[in-house]
């Protein structure tokens, strides 16, 4: 068998925390399965029922990693090229990382093939459309990995509800999860329309050109999520060390010149 449960935890835990040395009364091994039936107290029985039936040995913790995406970093060098996570590495959370990995390997298979020579030029042109064609879609999905990474482990909670008259789980997130359950299915159903259906690459960078602005608003709407939630990798990926760094800087106004630079930068690269 095999299971897994995302935790947020910092880099690194896996060796500087201490686990219980000793058994649960409910038969949960020391060590790892000890610990995470103290995570998963109050969840329903079927999830403490397969820690207990999990040794020590086999419960491994893999700490994940993304990065922001590559819009100024170079993907290709001369006839060699970038695909995967080695040029757009994502969080796990939708199960895209292999996805657009065979989407790299099909556009830069169909840019490949229209090569009528052995040019240098030739080769480099057919790798700089194949940046272009998939920087847009690659991006957005690394975008929406890490959006639906931070809802599921930073927002989102078991639904607040009322079970033969007594309230349960009704904390922030319960009560917050449970408002949004009408309008997830909606969510849902665009994101995973987008998802399957631009497997092609159509759309270009030169076909954004307009969306300029459009990064930006999203680039603020980023930054607010990441002051309220802390989250380090996102305020770090804007150039703020802290949460409190991030309200320094909107309160001088140095936000607004590091703005105007990113819009900049952005018409620059369109």
């Amino acid at each position: 068998y095999q299971w897994y449960a995302f935790l947020a935890k910092p880099v690194g835990t896996a060796q500087s925390d201490l686990k219980p040395t000793e058994a649960t009364a409910d038969g949960c091994a020391p060590g790892n399965p000890a610990y995470l039936r103290g995570v998963f107290e109050g969840w329903s029985g079927d999830i403490h029922h397969i820690i207990r039936a999990t040794r020590d040995d086999e419960v491994e913790q893999r700490d994940l990693y993304d990065r922001p995406p590559a819009i100024r970093q170079p993907w290709t060098s001369g006839r060699v090229a970038l695909l995967g996570d080695a040029i757009h590495a994502m969080m796990p959370n939708l199960g895209q990382g292999g996805c657009q990995a065979i989407e790299d390997a099909i556009t830069l298979a169909e840019e490949i093939s229209k090569i009528k020579t052995r040019d240098h030029s030739e080769v480099s042109a057919a790798l700089s459309t194949y940046k272009d064609r998939r920087l847009v879609r690659s991006a957005s999905v690394q975008g929406l990995s890490r959006f639906a990474s931070d809802i599921i482990i930073r927002g989102f909670d078991t639904p607040a509800k009322i079970v033969d008259g007594e309230f349960q789980n009704f904390n922030y997130a319960g009560i917050v999860t449970r408002i949004l359950q009408p309008i997830l299915p909606v969510f849902f159903t665009i994101q995973f329309a987008f998802l399957y259906s631009g497997y092609r690459n159509e759309v270009g960078v030169k076909d954004v050109a307009n969306g300029a602005g459009l990064a930006l608003f999203g680039s603020l709407l980023l930054l607010g999520f990441a002051a309220v939630a802390a989250d380090a990798g996102l305020l770090l990926a804007f150039g703020f060390e802290s949460a409190s760094a991030l309200f320094e800087a909107l309160s001088t106004g140095g936000f607004l010149d590091a703005a105007q630079t990113f819009g900049a930068e952005v018409s620059d690269i369109l």
